[in-house]
């Protein structure tokens, strides 16, 4: 099984529900260097998504790239379209759901994006949309800018304004350009995060429900999301879990395991549920327990985005 370890680096603050345009504190940034004895253990090989607001500061681009080269990971590019320039006022709550935003918009962010990016030598080649807020419309600037892996796609999620990921294949694949959640003939590989229903089928069934309302809408959202699904997000669940939606994973034929949390969540005070330092640790424990217990489970073998598109590809071709 290949292990695809994601971070996003990035801003604090969206935690409390608020997008500030461009005074958001980066000081999280330091904190990923606790992650070292973790990572050299196990081998990790991380892909650090990072946003505009954290490669636009100069005191930490040599330090994300100290640690890229010591984990023998990459830099991929996290777009925060809503905080992101060209910063331009539209007529929907923030964030503003990329379908929403004028498709020139959307390319003129991620563009400032690679820019910042390549100041600090990188040309990113995988992605992560913010709030997993990936659309055909984001897609096809993805297929255009050269990327060749995402990693948008939360299935039996959906979020306010869409995209619905309810359906979403779990397992890496390659996505239709009008609907990203199913098979297609895009280039970029998608490859989703773990998040597994309970049983085959229920997202697509879920997804149904949601065309009767907004008020069921929102029930059948969060049923998805905390009972409907097995979630293998050690920033989302506790480590009996975490092995649940590992084994029933491999189980259904899983051939990856794609996880993910925050920078911001080894600051305390940077999420919800990491308010001390005690939760901090803890939750760095779990990260120790769990890849400790990967390798006792399975063969595991853990690469980068950009590793697990050419593999995919190579096995295509």
């Amino acid at each position: 099984m290949q292990l695809v370890v994601t971070i996003d680096v990035e801003e604090e603050g969206l935690f409390s529900g608020t997008y500030d345009a461009r005074g958001a504190p980066v000081e999280n940034v330091p904190l990923l260097a606790r992650l070292d004895p973790i990572f050299q253990e196990w081998g990790i090989k991380p892909t650090l998504l990072v946003t505009y607001r954290v490669a636009e500061r100069k005191p930490h681009q040599e330090f994300l790239l100290s640690l890229r080269d010591k984990w023998r990971g990459e830099i991929g590019a996290h777009l925060h379209h809503w905080n992101t320039p060209p910063l331009e006022p539209l007529p929907y709550p923030q964030p503003v759901p990329s379908e929403q935003m004028p498709i020139e918009l959307l390319e003129a962010k991620a563009a400032s994006l690679l820019e910042a990016l390549g100041q600090m030598g990188v040309k990113p080649v995988s992605f992560r949309m913010g709030r997993f807020n990936l659309g055909p419309k984001m897609l096809s600037i993805l297929e255009k800018t050269g990327f060749e892996v995402d990693s948008s796609i939360c299935p039996m999620h959906r979020y306010y304004g869409g995209p619905d990921h309810l359906y979403a294949k779990t397992d890496p694949y390659f996505p239709d350009r009008a609907d990203p959640c199913i098979s297609g003939n895009s280039s970029i590989l998608e490859a989703p995060l773990t998040v597994l229903p309970l049983t085959p089928g229920l997202g697509r069934a879920l997804q149904r429900w949601t065309r009767q309302g907004q008020t069921l809408a929102r029930g059948v959202a969060w049923f998805a999301m905390n009972l409907g699904s097995l979630p293998a997000q050690p920033a989302w669940t506790g480590l009996r879990r975490l092995k649940a939606s590992v084994r029933l994973h491999r189980n259904r034929g899983g051939k990856v395991l794609t996880i993910f949390f925050h920078s911001s969540e080894l600051l305390p005070g940077g999420s919800p549920v990491h308010r001390e330092q005690e939760d901090v640790d803890r939750f760095l424990n779990k990260l120790q327990s769990l890849f400790a217990w990967l390798h006792a489970f399975t063969n595991v073998e853990s690469v980068t985005l950009t590793e697990l598109g050419r593999l995919y590809r190579s096995a295509e071709g």
